[in-house]
């Protein structure tokens, strides 16, 4: 059994496409949509040229943000024991 999910949903992709940073009909936004994500990764992967792969990858960290807020706030929204939700940048933990 796979752990990956088919793909993420389309208002995640559409919310961090809205960014200044990133256009919704770019190939990676668009493939990442499609199918199962698993399988995507790859195609994604093999984009020509760098950039293209530079931005997918600041593409799919910035919809794992997203995912991860949307997981956050209805999860753990009345606290947790995830000890990635209490780091805080440039303090030692955050680097270890």
């Amino acid at each position: 059994m796979s752990a990956f999910r088919p793909a993420p949903p389309p208002r995640t992709v559409r919310k961090v496409s809205d960014a200044p940073d990133f256009a919704p009909r770019t190939r990676p936004a668009v493939l990442i949509t499609q199918g199962r994500i698993d399988q995507q990764l790859g195609k994604i992967a093999s984009l020509t040229p760098h950039d293209g792969r530079l931005k997918s990858f600041r593409l799919l960290i910035a919809v794992l943000a997203v995912a991860d807020g949307r997981r956050r706030e209805r999860f753990c929204s009345d606290g947790c024991g995830h000890a990635w939700h209490r780091l805080a940048v440039g303090t030692p933990e955050a680097s270890a």
